[in-house]
């Protein structure tokens, strides 16, 4: 039985060094900053988030097209029965401005024997040079420049959009790289652990031999030694999955497959803002100025409703000459022209009301929603910092316990071999050293996580890791 125990031991004892043995290797180092700016540099998501604001400027030049101007032709013949009866050509220029007023021009040309009358014109053809005004609604907007307008808002937006989301990547990455970081310092705590039991139990097992301890001391070091290969057992398991899960957000191509370590600084202390300095920040925050981008759009859309509260009244005006005429200057407008007038009004007008209606509502949910947001955002800027600087008095006053509990471990590890103190006791005080150094980690690592919260709740944390 005892054979079986002591091979068991070996056994356990082998894997946990093959787990050590497996870090000491060379590996790529990072600090916080250079983790995430990686991260946003070369991340997929970084790299989407950046064609998300290219392809919103490719959608604001497609709506400034309907403002370019356009070539147009046409050309019509027929033939029947050995008879031409028509051919019809007109050709020419149109142009609208981002004023409402459209500009044309063009020239053509008709001849057959069934022709049309009203398409008579003169042997060289026609060249004619008009414009078109909208005297009631779409003078002032319409849906060209509404639409123009809008994407040029969602243009802006898609930079909103681009720092909340990496603003929420970097918080992210940034609690990942902290709870890796974690894992490590407690799988050190762990190793350290097993390797003072297994001393303990040597010294004990060679002190047994020579009747200077009893076996019950042994077995209680054994036991204990088990216990410590149960826990490093366990926190390597959490260590290897952090390690794998912490490479989602490993993209720096040096960096990739590579061993990974981090490098902090335990000595850090936070810069935390004053509270004007707060507001100031909480006024340029991602998600409120993408409230009032949805406000402005709104009110793009409310005044376009407006505007076809007022009938539409379209006046055209067309100069006209004969072909061979167009350069001689001798214009006569008072006998060639056209003139167009028509005018479209809906009665009711429901439609628009109702709109106007559904945009007001929504203006207000919007304002309403800002509200919630604006208060939301205050109370977790002020929650991350009481809670940063409790965070912080708390990871100091844990440090301290945890070496002071080391200490008296070490004293009764001395004490134990003057034959002063038993197994049990330091068994008691190693366990205590243990519970105490696994709070300060937990402590540390919520206060690097909480400051990153901070940052993240003034909605700055991304722009400040690429600083």
């Amino acid at each position: 039985m005892q054979k079986t125990r002591r091979s068991n031991l070996l056994f356990i004892i082998m894997l946990c060094t093959l787990g050590a043995s497996a870090q000491q290797v060379d590996t790529i180092a990072f600090n916080e900053r250079d983790f995430l700016r990686q991260l946003l540099l070369n991340a997929p998501a970084a790299q989407n988030s950046q064609l998300f604001k290219d392809m919103q400027d490719a959608e604001y030049e497609e709506a400034r097209a309907a403002f370019e101007p356009k070539l147009a032709g046409e050309f019509g013949a027929k033939q029947f029965d050995s008879k031409e009866y028509y051919n019809k050509f007109q050709s020419g220029v149109k142009v609208k401005t981002p004023f409402g007023v459209k500009f044309n021009g063009g020239y053509e040309n008709n001849d057959g024997q069934f022709l049309n009358p009203e398409n008579n014109v003169p042997a060289q053809g026609l060249a004619y040079l008009g414009v078109e005004v909208p005297l009631g609604a779409g003078l002032f907007t319409d849906s060209e420049r509404a639409l123009v307008k809008q994407r040029e808002v969602e243009r802006d937006v898609a930079t909103l959009v681009y720092n909340l989301e990496m603003n929420d990547y970097t918080l992210e990455a940034g609690s990942t790289f902290w709870q890796w970081y974690g894992e490590i310092l407690k799988l050190e705590l762990a190793q350290e652990a097993v390797r003072r039991a297994k001393n303990r139990f040597d010294f004990v097992k060679r002190k047994n031999k020579i009747g200077e301890a009893a076996d019950i001391d042994t077995l209680e070091s054994f036991i204990n030694l088990q216990n410590r290969l149960t826990y490093n057992f366990d926190i390597q398991m959490k260590w290897f999955k952090i390690s794998s899960y912490i490479r989602n957000y490993v993209w720096d191509s040096s960096a990739i497959g590579q061993p990974l370590a981090p490098i902090v600084d335990s000595e850090y202390d936070a810069l935390v803002l004053d509270m004007v300095y707060n507001q100031v920040l909480l006024r340029q925050h991602p998600i409120l100025l993408m409230l009032e981008a949805d406000s402005a759009v709104n009110a793009i859309n409310y005044r376009l409703a407006r505007e076809y509260l007022k009938p539409e009244v379209d006046v055209a005006f067309k100069l006209q000459e004969a072909g061979n005429e167009l350069g001689g200057g001798s214009y006569d407008p008072g006998n060639n022209n056209f003139v167009g007038f028509n005018i479209y009004m809906p009665l009711l007008m429901r439609m628009q009301r109702a709109k106007m209606r559904q945009l007001e509502y929504k203006n207000e949910m919007i304002s309403n929603k800002r509200d919630e947001l604006e208060v939301k955002l205050n109370n977790n800027i002020n929650i991350s910092q009481t809670n940063s600087a409790t965070l912080r008095l708390n990871t100091e006053m844990l440090r301290v316990a945890s070496s002071n509990y080391k200490d008296l471990l070490d004293a009764e590890i001395t004490k134990f071999r003057l034959g002063e103190s038993s197994v049990f006791m330091i068994n008691s005080r190693e366990l205590k050293w243990i519970q105490a150094r696994e709070k300060y980690i937990k402590a540390y690592v919520s206060y690097r996580i909480e400051i990153l919260n901070y940052y993240h709740s003034l909605g700055v944390l991304n722009q400040l890791v690429l600083e």
